[in-house]
């Protein structure tokens, strides 16, 4: 413990600028000030004239000045850090190394010349780290404004045996030396340390700059530690407002640590402070998960794949408001009366037909005009632009838009602008020609499935010769593609309502496309490479493993600026524009359309699009993955509670070890080992035994050979 020091009165004062005097003429007669003080590196196991020596006398009878002793406590630095630590051994004179064992529990080894105090006391007396804590303590108590006010008027560097005779102004000790040492070398705000073993005093201005970095500094250590116990104690909740900014930068670093693990920027930090929050974890990304749902930062259910792809689920309130004020304005378009079909997983589209006398039919396609409601670059327009797409989670969607179920739709016996696409039809059925103009189209009526299969039935039914003509004209149009993806896929039986509008749709991307070419307009089409090997993939019996395999070989969509063939669809100059509200490509080309129509120029050029594709691309593949991910993890978390649930799967695919399976009634796939052979197609039962969340398996055992899988 610190010594109580005696104040530095007048009188002290006048004697010790009387013996500076004395000094200062000494060191002017022999050229040599300061000069004739002992290196006070070793001050604790010398014994000149000035500098205390050790205490423990039996302790260092008949050694070495200079040469420390086993399991004595030594002051070193070591790459720049002042350290206190036992030595365990001196090396050989001509190595002159000192192996010591650290206050914080490294072994080290260092030269002769980084050895700064010999305390003479031993570890075996008083434990390092109660020796250390206690130093450490008393150092960060010591204050030497005193001392440096004196120092300041005669502007003289001083040694630090005279900082010790006024500070304490009595005998020091080897812990009082220590302390008063690293307080001059690592926090001292009224000294500089000189190369001469002396220390000179800052300047006032010195003073209050120093002063004001160490108040910082205890201000950031505080708030740490204010931090780390609100973190540690589960009864604690935190509240972001409740934290200080500095508070807060710590809680990101864990939430970004969390998401990232040691890939995250600031991963060492967040490292430190989970190992301080945490301490009986080992696992600390885990860790951090946990913290951070435990504090109800996050949800138990939050989607990590999502922030770690740091997609926007939420709109600015500035985007919602400027949604409530949309408005459908329609200006000189001219109305049409359409009726709606709500196939399944489809996009909903409007339809219109009439018959003309003695010149065929004419029928329409008419797509809701988005972008007649959110002007280019407005905040709408921007959020939609960073999003790209919609994302299908099956539990809670993302959309693109922030717009009400009105706006993005048809509604009943209401207008709604509309990008429309006309075709003329000849006696015999055969599509003549088309032509696109922008309408005010009013949906008349709404048709389900059902009510599909109902007016082809029944004659009387308002729209029967409507819905008739485009049965068989989807019908022309699915045989004339030959396509054979769409083939293996096809819907058993058949459903009228979803061929009408997947027919009808890629008819419009078709007309879209061709007209933006022959007019030299720039847009995006949708191309498809063709699948190899097509023939034996026909021919695999199992509907499972043929689906697994045509998903596994089917080529990747492309996004292109010049029309190619899309394999997939049998078609070519695809413009897809039918899904404005979830996919950002199709919005853009129909304010493309539009523009052009109001001013026979191209809105955006060839390298505008470009952009927008290899973004669209990108954003594609990053939603794919997501859904994956979040499917796989709700089919997961519903088998928690289902242990020993029993599935059958079939074998999709042979491997060197093991073999890829799929659970028939969910989209899992996981890879076994049966311990007996098996071909592909075969059917097998499994039993579920373990469940992993954080890793992202389910571990199945086969039933009759209780070999084990894992799932993936």
């Amino acid at each position: 413990m610190q010594k109580p020091k005696r104040e530095i009165t007048i009188s002290n004062r006048y004697l010790y600028f009387y013996a500076s005097l004395v000094k200062r003429i000494y060191g002017l007669i022999i050229r040599n000030e300061h000069k004739n003080q002992p290196n006070e590196r070793y001050t604790g196991r010398l014994d000149e004239d000035g500098i205390p020596s050790s205490q423990d006398a039996s302790h260092t009878k008949g050694r070495l000045s200079g040469t420390p002793v086993q399991d004595e406590i030594v002051l070193f630095r070591f790459r720049k850090r002042l350290l206190l630590g036992t030595c365990q051994a001196v090396l050989p004179r001509k190595i002159s190394e000192i192996a010591v064992l650290s206050e914080d529990g490294r072994r080290l080894r260092f030269h002769h010349t980084n050895l700064v105090y010999l305390t003479g006391i031993s570890s075996r007396d008083v434990p390092l780290k109660t020796y250390a804590l206690t130093v450490r303590t008393l150092s960060r108590e010591i204050d030497l404004k005193d001392v440096w006010e004196i120092a300041i008027e005669s502007a003289t560097p001083l040694p630090l045996s005279e900082i010790a005779d006024l500070y304490y102004n009595t005998e020091t000790d080897a812990t009082q030396w220590i302390a008063l040492y690293l307080h001059l070398h690592q926090a001292s705000p009224y000294f500089q340390p000189q190369s001469s073993n002396s220390y000179s005093p800052y300047t006032a201005g010195q003073v209050n700059v120093l002063y004001q970095r160490d108040k910082l500094r205890k201000d950031r250590d505080e708030e740490r530690e204010e931090f780390i116990h609100a973190m540690a104690n589960n009864a604690e909740s935190i509240a972001e407002h409740t934290l200080t900014p500095r508070q807060q930068t710590y809680l990101e670093q864990i939430r970004q640590y969390a998401l990232w693990g040691s890939e995250s920027q600031h991963a060492t930090q967040a490292q430190a402070l989970i190992a301080e929050i945490c301490k009986t974890k080992k696992n600390r990304q885990k860790s951090a998960v946990e913290l951070l749902i435990q504090k109800k930062v996050w949800k138990r259910d939050q989607n990590f794949d999502l922030l770690r792809a740091e997609v926007p689920t939420a709109f600015s309130d500035l985007v919602i408001r400027q949604a409530e004020t949309l408005v459908p304005t329609y200006g000189n378009r001219e109305k049409q009366l359409a009726f709606v079909i709500h196939p399944p997983d489809h996009p909903e589209i409007a339809l219109s037909f009439r018959r003309r006398l003695f010149r065929g039919a004419e029928f329409g396609v008419h797509i809701p005009d988005i972008s007649a409601l959110i002007p280019k670059d407005s905040h709408i327009d921007r959020d939609a632009a960073e999003r790209m797409a919609h994302i299908p989670f099956p539990d809670h969607p993302i959309p693109m838009l922030p717009f009400a179920h009105d706006l993005g739709q048809f509604q009943s016996d209401k207008a709604h602008p509309a990008l429309s696409i006309f075709w003329r039809v000849n006696r015999d059925g055969h599509l003549k020609d088309f032509c696109i103009a922008q309408t005010a189209a009013i949906n008349k009526a709404d048709l389900l499935p059902e009510d599909i299969d109902r007016a082809l039935d029944d004659p009387a039914h308002p729209q029967h010769r409507a819905i008739q003509f485009f049965s068989q004209l989807s019908t022309r149009l699915h045989k004339k593609r030959q396509t054979t993806i769409h083939d293996l896929e096809e819907q058993s039986p058949p459903n009228p309502a979803f061929r009408i509008a997947r027919e009808l749709s890629l008819l419009a991307g078709i007309a879209v496309g061709r007209w933006c070419n022959n007019k030299n307009i720039p847009a995006i089409y949708e191309i498809r490479d063709p699948i190899e090997n097509i023939e034996s993939i026909i021919q695999i019996p199992h509907p499972v493993v043929r689906r697994h395999e045509l998903h596994r070989q089917t080529p990747n969509i492309g996004l292109n600026t010049t029309p190619e063939t899309h394999h997939g669809y049998g078609i070519s100059h695809y413009c897809p524009i039918t899904q404005p509200t979830t996919r950002y490509t199709d919005l853009a080309m129909q304010r493309q359309i539009d523009h052009y129509l109001k001013t026979e120029q191209s809105l955006y050029s060839v390298d505008d699009l470009n952009t927008l594709r290899y973004r669209m691309w990108e954003t594609l593949d990053l939603i794919d993955d997501l859904v994956h991910r979040h499917t796989r993890n709700l089919m997961l978390q519903s088998w928690e509670d289902q242990l020993g649930r029993e599935f059958r799967a079939v074998v999709l695919y042979l491997k060197m070890r093991g073999v890829l399976v799929e659970i028939l009634d969910h989209p899992f796939k996981t890879v076994i080992y049966p311990g007996y052979p098996v071909e592909v197609g075969d059917e097998i039962d499994l039993r579920l035994t373990g469940i992993d969340r954080w890793k992202g398996w389910a571990h199945f055992t086969e039933k009759s050979y209780q070999q084990s899988a894992v799932g993936f």
